[in-house]
């Protein structure tokens, strides 16, 4: 009997463990998921980047600018299969043209721009103090004479200031053609905001005639608007790299994520080179619409005689659409000398030209290109056997559309532009616009 009340009071007890067993794990297992679920999410690196506030020591340690860089407000595509991009236009239908955006988004304009309307007196200090030749890389951005600060051009140049140069680290030149001198060129300058005035360095059509090399002749900046990068580069030797950017460029999204992405798969294309080429880590020439041979009877031709003959002959030419280019120290070095030897050639085929003779590497970035319904943009065509030595080889070579949003005249470019600026319900995805021709934007 005692033996059987044992029995019973040990199984009791095994009872007891047991649910206080099961309790404790329910605890812990109910403890793991609302940690789980109420976990914070990791920090986004990019999307609350902390600047140093306004200080006139110089002392970034005595408190920090919040600065959050412009994000679409729609963040999923906007391109439908058959290639109609929903931007909410009511008079236009756009559709994409060749290649789509990197990320599936869409901008209206205070999307892009609103941050940069109203800056704080410490972006402007950031802006004014941005060139420090971090990477030996500039930007720069060409005006002229006739440039009128209005305060749409005054928030994109704070775009690109606070973008690639803040956030990638390029040093951005505003650089001013100006054939002006003493009081007039001082009161010119004296327009200029506040805030870019370090940025900037003029030249003069003088100054081109006195730096280019005595055998060549310099026309004027229109139709050589690669001289003055060449005497930009002679004269900064800090840097390796620059881009040039006519003032009538914009870029819907930002331009830290295109200047990375341009880097990014030229980098996948130097990774898969052939093992004959010779391919730097930068390339010589960067340009965003294709290069290629230019047609015989290209009016630019004209009159060009000693530089077909330097060249071979048209068909060992090359030209693209020379108003966003990146050029090496190389190229503009090859180019000056061959000024040295007289030669001095219309500006959209002579880099082009001279980086296809001397084996250096070209890259042609394929961006997305935007048509309204109805329109028939040309498409450019090579062969593999067209391309430079040490190009890039995975390089779409076939039927590579050109024009809409980004050409040589605006007649798609403009409505693109002007109507997203002038209906705030309008969205754009990521584009590369040229060119943006209204007073009101420049």
């Amino acid at each position: 009997m005692s033996s059987r009340l044992a029995f019973i009071s040990h199984q009791t007890s095994m009872r007891r463990h047991i649910r206080s067993l099961i309790l404790v794990t329910g605890f812990l297992t109910l403890t793991f998921y609302v940690i789980r679920l109420y976990k914070p999410p990791a920090p986004d690196p990019t999307s609350n980047i902390r600047l140093p506030n306004a200080d006139k020591s110089n002392n970034d340690d005595k408190g920090f600018l919040q600065f959050k860089p412009p994000e679409a407000s729609i963040q999923h595509s906007v391109i439908r299969g058959d290639s109609v991009v929903w931007t909410m236009d009511k008079n236009t239908t756009w559709r994409l043209l060749g290649r789509p955006p990197n990320r599936p988004e869409c901008w209206t304009y205070k999307d892009r721009f609103s941050v940069y309307e109203r800056p704080s007196p410490g972006m402007s200090d950031i802006i004014a103090k941005n060139n420090k030749n971090k990477i030996k890389k500039a930007i720069i951005l060409r005006l002229g004479e006739g440039q009128v600060w209005r305060s749409a051009f005054v928030s994109y140049v704070r775009s690109l200031v606070m973008e690639a140069g803040y956030i990638s680290g390029y040093d951005i030149v505003i650089y001013i053609h100006l054939d002006l001198s003493g009081v007039q060129k001082a009161a010119w300058l004296e327009k200029i905001p506040q805030e870019f005035r370090a940025l900037t360095q003029t030249f003069s059509t003088q100054d081109l005639r006195k730096w280019i090399p005595e055998k060549a002749v310099f026309k004027n900046v229109y139709e050589q608007n690669h001289t003055p990068i060449q005497m930009f580069m002679a004269k900064n030797p800090q840097y390796d790299f620059v881009y040039s950017l006519e003032h009538d460029v914009r870029l819907i999204g930002r331009w830290d994520t295109l200047l990375a992405d341009v880097d990014t798969e030229y980098a996948f294309h130097r990774k898969h080179k052939a093992e004959d080429q010779e391919m730097p880590e930068v390339p010589d020439l960067i340009s965003f619409q294709t290069i290629r041979r230019p047609r015989v009877q290209w009016p630019w031709f004209q009159k060009e005689h000693a530089c077909i003959k330097r060249f071979g002959g048209k068909a060992n030419t090359r030209s693209s659409l020379g108003v966003v280019w990146g050029w090496s120290r190389r190229l503009t070095d090859a180019m000056t000398q061959y000024n040295a030897e007289g030669i001095n050639c219309y500006f959209e085929y002579f880099a082009p030209s001279v980086a296809y003779q001397q084996n250096l590497t070209t890259f042609f970035y394929q961006h997305p290109l935007y048509c309204p319904n109805g329109a028939k943009p040309d498409r450019h065509s090579l062969n593999l056997t067209d391309f430079g030595k040490n190009d890039p080889r995975r390089a779409q070579p076939d039927k590579v559309p050109v024009g809409c949003s980004y050409f040589f005249v605006d007649s798609y470019s403009k409505p693109f532009w002007e109507d997203w600026y002038q209906h705030p319900e309008i969205c754009r995805p990521p584009a590369l616009v040229h060119p943006v021709k209204n007073p009101k934007f420049n």
